[in-house]
């Protein structure tokens, strides 16, 4: 049962901090990783985030986990923005 409980944080950390993780990554400055590392870094945790969140709101039935995977696939979307739309004009 413990590893239940384990798998079960495991499966909702990965959208509740992947999509705000994402999203932090198009915030670091440049000096700090090189731009290509930021975007494929970013884009690659904002669509584990989309990818879990969207199972989350799919498959579950309490409001706490589609509340957390509302969150996660929103920050993840607006993360994808970012680098898709902003980020190419900061140059």
């Amino acid at each position: 049962m413990e590893s239940l409980a384990l798998l079960a944080a495991l499966i909702i950390s990965l959208t509740a901090i992947g999509g705000p993780l994402a999203l932090v990554l198009t915030f670091l400055p440049q000096r700090l990783l090189p731009l290509a590392v930021i975007k494929i870094l970013a884009f690659l945790i904002a669509l584990i985030a989309i990818f879990i969140g969207v199972m989350l709101i799919i498959n579950v039935n309490s409001i706490g986990a589609r509340l957390i995977a509302i969150f996660g696939i929103t920050t993840a979307v607006i993360a994808i923005y970012r680098i898709i739309k902003i980020i190419p004009k900061i140059k």
